[in-house]
């Protein structure tokens, strides 16, 4: 292989891994947008919203996305998929879920307020419910990334 054709895959590599931390950083901002609309004068009701627990959750889901495509650039793909980085991938989709199924309780009917009497309600449970998801995620992200170690050249 040319010298050129070796740094040709590590500049897709590196585009690869510039296109997850700009998914990261565009979830965050989607994340913080839902969190708090007051920030782009959208805050229309008192309570928190179903349009605004999806952006919120959405957020998340770029988040998610982004930074596994982050820790898939820059482990070797060569490599089969070793027992620790199988359960990240698993841990950060059940992150979601957790994620999904606390943000959305009430509307899923499962939650201690129903919807049709009013909005729904983000309470304490939720919220712990929600933080537990994004916990979960970040553990499966850590677990999915490649830890770097040096290799001897001989």
């Amino acid at each position: 292989m040319s010298e050129q054709g070796h740094n040709r895959g590590n500049d897709n590599l590196s585009q690869l891994a510039k296109a997850g931390v700009a998914g990261v950083v565009f979830g965050f901002t989607i994340f913080i947008i839902g969190m708090f609309p007051v920030i782009i004068i959208l805050d229309l009701n008192t309570g928190v919203g179903i349009l605004q627990l999806i952006t919120i959750l959405f957020g998340i889901g770029v988040m998610t996305t982004g930074g596994y495509t982050y820790a898939y650039a820059t482990r070797h793909r060569a490599m089969p998929l070793r027992l620790r980085e199988k359960i990240g991938l698993r841990l950060m989709g059940t992150g979601y879920i957790v994620c999904a199924v606390s943000g959305l309780a009430d509307v899923l009917g499962i939650g201690s307020h129903n919807i049709p009497s009013g909005l729904p309600y983000f309470g304490l449970w939720q919220s712990i419910g929600l933080v537990s998801g994004l916990l979960l995620i970040a553990m499966g992200v850590l677990l999915y990334a490649q830890r770097y170690s040096p290799i001897p050249e001989e």
